[in-house]
């Protein structure tokens, strides 16, 4: 349950974000801005919050989230849009969702807390 609960509040930080600067500052599609977010969570969810985050510390974990997502949007991005997407894009998109998951690790962590079971006396 907790997997689900931090891929629904990650999914929705990611599209929104990307969606405002993507779509509606550089009016790239809206629908493929969708679908590059899906992606993002997918690997950085992975990579991130459950490889990274596990071994590390939030720190860690955010610069980590940071750069996949820059190289994700930059070197992805074309792939779905079908034309360029400027690495200063890029970066401007890593870096406002690497705020929102610096606050998201600490929710994860959260969850994470509350999922453990408390010992018996």
């Amino acid at each position: 349950m907790r997997h689900v609960s931090a891929l629904i509040v990650k999914t929705l930080m990611v599209a929104a974000v990307l969606l405002i600067i993507m779509s509606g500052m550089y009016n790239y599609p809206a629908g493929t801005t969708v679908g590059l977010s899906l992606l993002i969570v997918g690997l950085s969810y992975v990579i991130g919050d459950i490889g990274i985050l596990r071994v590390s510390n939030n720190i860690v974990a955010t610069i980590a989230d940071l750069g996949l997502t820059t190289i994700a949007i930059w070197l992805i991005g074309p792939l779905l849009y079908g034309y360029g997407v400027p690495f200063s894009v890029a970066f401007l998109s890593a870096l406002v969702i690497g705020v929102g998951e610096w606050f998201f690790h600490k929710f994860v962590a959260t969850l994470r807390r509350q999922e453990q079971p408390t010992p018996q006396a």
